[in-house]
């Protein structure tokens, strides 16, 4: 057991949380481990424009601390973590910088363009996964994959090669919406309207009606394919009511304009012959000579629509698809329900008959504390690690999880930081506590107080009960709010401010007060684990026995189970009629003006916490208070508590 300082200090500890995040690396903590049951989910893969902002800190919070718990319950859990090459916006980025250097793409040629953009698109795919390891998350970082590696190419061809060959994909000349900035067309949702028109949502130029030859998809199968992924239910929508949005946009969904006048990202599968014949070739297909590939590239929602089968090994029959797909969970932004689910739904379930994903979770955005949405355009937006770097990763990640709620957008701020902040303190303190009455956490599985005695002891533990069940159906129902307020309440209002302080004098000698702070210490860690993992891991080790060997970490340990018989109703309505009794005890001394450490005569009848209630209260026994010299009697229930005057003996 190693020392707790006196005071909790996140920039004290980064040092500390980068080396037990690389001993979780090298021990595999974040690889998928054989079990019965399968947990598999995938990260939105992030654009390779820039680094992360606090809208990707928010969802990687929720999806951390569900792979976390699904790793405690023992499930063989994947998570895995990818890049997006996001064509039109890096494209524009990289323009950007070769025109502020006086030249172009033109000028570069399209192989030195591309290889200037793969070096950027490294350079900032490294930033980010540095990023996301400061701030806990436990991806599986050996199946890390880029949209451009070539077992998404790879599927990437396949797909387009099978709709071409289905008849599902089509060229045609239409009204295009055109960038002036970018010089391609767009589909509608890629462009905004403003007071000065419409403009390109990635580069803010000017949009034009242009008729122009392009690669379209007939969506009106597609769409009826992730319909009955819905209404069959093998797809279910948090919160419900975005399952109406979902609908309306398959109804009013039209052909998708596939094809972009870039550079920059999956070239089409398509070849010309020397008569102007064009055909798809599969990506085992040799291409005849004198074929000449089209000179556009895909959409780049196209091959991230892949993304559930493409990380997977599709269209090959790979272990990795038998065995996690369909996923089991998505978590992404409201605001990328057409852009990317239900591009995937649509296209994944039409290619395996099946939906890539069993749940899908969409969380609100974030606004800053005034309301206001965070944008680049604003120059709003937020970097989480200056957060983290203020008030520690863990506060960040619990203040964000602490707001989690399907659906729901959350002004933010530097207001909740500093609640979480308060909280990890309150478990500092507490933990700091149990060391300085030499009590340690048990080796193993927390194991049940031998049948504690004291009432106050059962109704911990009864507590602690009903806190475990409220967290577990938190993180089942997908409302991380849920189980982190039901989590922060019984450490503040149960752990501390009533059982602590009643049961200190104990604490020292009495053997099942003892192994109860034990216990309830060591479960709430674990329960706080997926939420805070660095602090939690950090407590652990420091009040683990000493003559123990040291604990595994916690993602390995178990999630607390379900122990009914800690139930009781009795002790429950003890402590309850205790904690009235004492809130009228103190409404009293400031109704009167009397001040808090002054002792007064009183007594206590119905209860079996007198002793405590009397000390807690500030009261000395005086049996003569009930009758000659009362100042306030005071009853909950049965029980009374008598106050006398200052003045009576």
């Amino acid at each position: 057991m190693s020392t707790i300082d006196a005071h909790y200090t996140p920039a004290h500890h980064f040092a500390r949380d980068a080396d037990r995040y690389a001993a979780w690396e090298r021990a595999g903590l974040f690889r998928p481990r054989p079990a019965a049951e399968r947990f598999a989910m995938i990260l939105p893969p992030l654009n390779i424009t820039g680094g992360l902002h606090l809208g990707h800190a928010y969802e990687h919070a929720i999806s951390d601390a569900f792979i976390r718990h699904r790793r405690m319950l023992g499930a063989e859990t994947l998570w895995l973590p990818g890049t997006d090459h996001a064509g039109i916006a890096t494209q524009a980025l990289m323009e950007r910088q070769l025109a502020a250097e006086g030249t172009s793409r033109h000028e570069l040629g399209r192989d030195a363009f591309l290889a200037r953009t793969r070096a950027w698109g490294d350079m900032t795919g490294e930033t980010i996964a540095a990023q996301m390891r400061r701030l806990g998350m436990s991806p599986d970082w050996g199946r890390s994959t880029y949209t451009l590696d070539p077992g998404p190419a790879r599927a990437t061809h396949a797909a387009f090669s099978r709709l071409f060959r289905q008849g599902l994909i089509y060229r045609a000349e239409r009204d295009t919406l055109w960038c002036t900035g970018c010089q391609t067309g767009l589909s509608d949702i890629e462009t905004t309207e403003t007071a000065s028109g419409r403009i390109c949502t990635r580069c803010a130029s000017g949009i034009e009606i242009r008729s122009t030859p392009q690669w379209y998809l007939a969506t009106t199968t597609l769409a009826a394919s992730a319909r009955f992924a819905f209404e069959s239910g093998q797809l279910r929508i948090d919160p419900p009511e975005l399952a109406t949005e979902y609908l309306r946009w398959l109804d009013e969904m039209r052909d998708w304009c596939l094809s972009r006048q870039l550079w920059w990202g999956h070239r089409i599968p398509i070849w010309y012959g020397t008569d102007g014949q064009a055909r798809s070739f599969g990506p085992d297909e040799a291409i005849p000579a004198g074929w000449t590939q089209d000179e556009d590239t895909l959409d780049t929602w196209f091959s991230s629509g892949l993304w559930p089968l493409s990380t997977l090994g599709w269209p090959d029959a790979t272990e990795d698809l038998a065995r996690y797909y369909p996923n089991d969970l998505l978590i992404t932004g409201s605001d990328l329900l057409f852009f990317w689910a239900i591009r995937m739904t649509m296209l994944c379930t039409h290619l395996t008959g099946t939906a890539p994903f069993k749940r899908l979770y969409l969380h609100g955005m974030i606004r800053t504390e005034h309301g206001k949405k965070m944008s680049t355009s604003f120059g709003n937006t937020i970097d989480p690690l200056d957060y983290a770097d203020e008030f520690g990763t863990d506060a960040l990640r619990l203040a964000l999880c602490r707001r989690a709620r399907p659906g729901a957008d959350l002004s933010f701020g530097r207001t909740d930081l500093t609640g979480a902040l308060a909280l990890l303190k309150k478990l500092w303190s507490i933990a700091r506590l149990t060391t300085a009455y030499g009590i340690h956490l048990p080796a193993g599985t927390p194991p049940e107080p031998q049948e504690p005695a004291h009432p106050l002891d059962r109704w911990l533990a009864s507590r602690l009960e009903r806190t475990r069940a409220l967290a577990t159906a938190g993180f089942e129902e997908l409302d991380l709010a849920g189980a982190t307020d039901a989590l922060a309440r019984f450490m503040y209002d149960d752990l501390s401010d009533l059982y602590l302080e009643a049961r200190k004098p104990s604490l020292r000698h009495d053997p099942g007060s003892r192994a109860t702070l034990a216990a309830t210490l060591a479960e709430l860690l674990l329960l706080l684990h997926p939420i805070a993992p660095y602090l939690t891991e950090q407590l652990w080790e420091s009040l683990t026995d000493p003559n123990c060997s040291r604990q595994d970490a916690l993602d390995a340990h178990a999630w607390p189970a379900a122990r009914p018989a800690r139930l009781d109703p009795r002790a429950e309505t003890e402590a309850d009629r205790l904690r009235r009794l004492l809130h009228a005890a103190r409404s009293h001394r400031a109704k009167h003006g009397i001040p808090a450490g002054a002792m007064l005569p009183g007594h206590a009848d119905g209860l079996e916490c007198t002793a405590e209630l009397l000390r807690l209260a500030r009261l000395r026994l005086d049996d003569t208070s009930r009758d000659r010299h009362a100042a306030a009697i005071l009853t909950c229930g049965p029980a009374t508590l008598t106050i006398g005057t200052a003045g009576s003996r």
